[in-house]
């Protein structure tokens, strides 16, 4: 390709980012109970129809190759550090290259390039979805609200309840330290969907909303983080709730070893992380001792990554 469609690869992962975005956005605010489905493979989809519709024939998988090279080079700073980082860690548990190492050579195996691209395309859908719920769950009016002013007062309320722990900037002038707090444009404080500013009343509203939320955590226990963060694999691999429970504990989350195995699977459907593993006989399921040992990314410093999904969609 030449060096103008390979810039065009990056184009198209960030066009397939932002429809992923937006369908589990909406997904989000029109799906009842119980019905929430995170992490089914949206944003790889979103990738490979999007090259599609750029490329055709053997020019699709030379698109795929630079799509993975955007996508795992470290010098772009995208927001995905801990995804980058878990793919090359599932790559070294699978005995293969690097990410930096394979896309340093001539493409061997274009199923090796698929399964590659699909990785990293889970763990990155594994932050975005992670960071809605962590939101979501605490702050279900920003996406049930009756109106859009109803949405849009929580979603604010919620930046301003951060600026102490997220969004304070120091800074040094004429000697002196001085403490404030950059909001971005984008993100839409003091003014509605239609950009019209709000009335006395309803900046009163969300300033005590802000204060309410102040001591909200955004955070989930130990055990919600790793069947987060790892079901990226459970989901690729074909794991069943035994085998992820039986992991669980071997991690030494006793909260699974206290859940019968249909509580643990009730507990996952309702999280929107449903295990369709089928029931096997083996000994252990690939990458068992990955998942056990692997390092999770802190949930409290995924901020960056959550407030995309309280600005409106793109």
């Amino acid at each position: 390709m030449s060096k103008k469609t390979r810039f065009h690869a990056g184009n198209v992962w960030l066009e397939a980012l932002c429809d992923f975005e937006n369908e589990l956005h909406e997904h989000v605010e029109k799906t009842g109970k119980d019905q929430l489905r995170f992490q089914t493979g949206r944003l790889y989809a979103f990738l490979i129809k999007r090259i599609k519709a750029e490329a055709t024939g053997r020019k699709e998988w030379s698109a795929l190759f630079y799509c993975y090279r955007f996508m795992t080079d470290t010098s772009r700073h995208l927001g995905y550090d801990e995804p980058r980082r878990l793919h090359g860690e599932e790559m070294a548990a699978k005995g293969l290259f690097s990410p930096r190492s394979f896309c340093s050579r001539p493409v061997s195996s274009l199923d090796e390039l698929m399964f590659r691209v699909r990785s990293i395309a889970s763990w990155m859908e594994a932050q975005e979805s992670f960071s809605l719920w962590l939101v979501f769950k605490d702050l279900r009016q920003a996406w049930r609200g009756k109106t859009l002013d109803v949405r849009a007062h929580a979603i604010q309320a919620s930046y301003l309840s951060k600026l102490p722990q997220k969004l304070l900037i120091k800074t040094e002038r004429r000697g002196r330290e001085v403490i404030g707090a950059h909001l971005r444009p984008e993100l839409g404080i003091g003014t509605n969907y239609d950009n019209k500013p709000w009335d006395a009343r309803q900046w009163q509203y969300i300033l005590e909303q802000a204060a309410r939320l102040t001591e909200k955590t955004f955070d989930c226990p130990e055990l919600e983080r790793w069947l987060w963060w790892c079901y990226s694999v459970f989901r690729r691999y074909g794991w069943n709730t035994r085998e992820v429970r039986d992991a669980a504990i071997q991690r030494g989350l006793n909260e699974a070893d206290d859940m019968p195995e249909e509580n643990f699977r009730r507990r996952m459907l309702t999280m929107g992380l449903p295990l369709k593993g089928r029931k096997q006989k083996r000994n252990r399921p690939p990458l068992a001792q990955f998942i056990t040992n692997v390092a999770l990314p802190d949930s409290g410093k995924m901020w960056g990554a959550m407030a995309g999904y309280l600005t409106k969609k793109n």
